[in-house]
């Protein structure tokens, strides 16, 4: 298991930030962990931390938001961040993995792809 500083969950369900910010602490020992509730925060979250030569470790990333989906965030972050981040992980939690799976391939970034419900044994294997 990797040892993360600091974890961004991004993901439009409340529920399931309040619910998931446990369990990755408690998997993880991570105290730093920040949620955004779409990828267009997430990504103006990024900025902020850059500007304060701050990043995360691990990114969450849910995959159908209202606000800035999943491709556009992966995309985004390929072309603002991963050259200067290639550390920071990035792991996809959505209801549709199967399909997801082969829409992620060209990221290298991206650990992995999870079903959503989100079982911390799953999350531990892959962390």
């Amino acid at each position: 298991m990797n040892d993360y500083q600091h974890i961004l969950i991004i993901d439009d369900d409340k529920t399931f930030i309040k619910v998931n910010h446990k369990i990755f602490s408690n998997l993880t020992g991570c105290t730093n962990v920040n949620f955004k509730m779409s990828g267009t925060t997430a990504l103006e979250f990024l900025k902020e931390m850059h500007a304060q030569n701050q990043f995360p470790d691990l990114i969450t990333l849910d995959w159908k938001m209202e606000l800035g989906n999943g491709m556009d965030f992966l995309e985004a972050y390929q072309e603002k961040y991963y050259a200067q981040y290639p550390q920071t992980n990035v792991l996809i939690i959505t209801e549709a993995s199967q399909e997801v799976k082969t829409q992620t391939n060209d990221f290298a970034f991206v650990k992995g792809v999870l079903a959503k419900p989100l079982q911390s044994t799953q999350l531990k294997d892959i962390l």
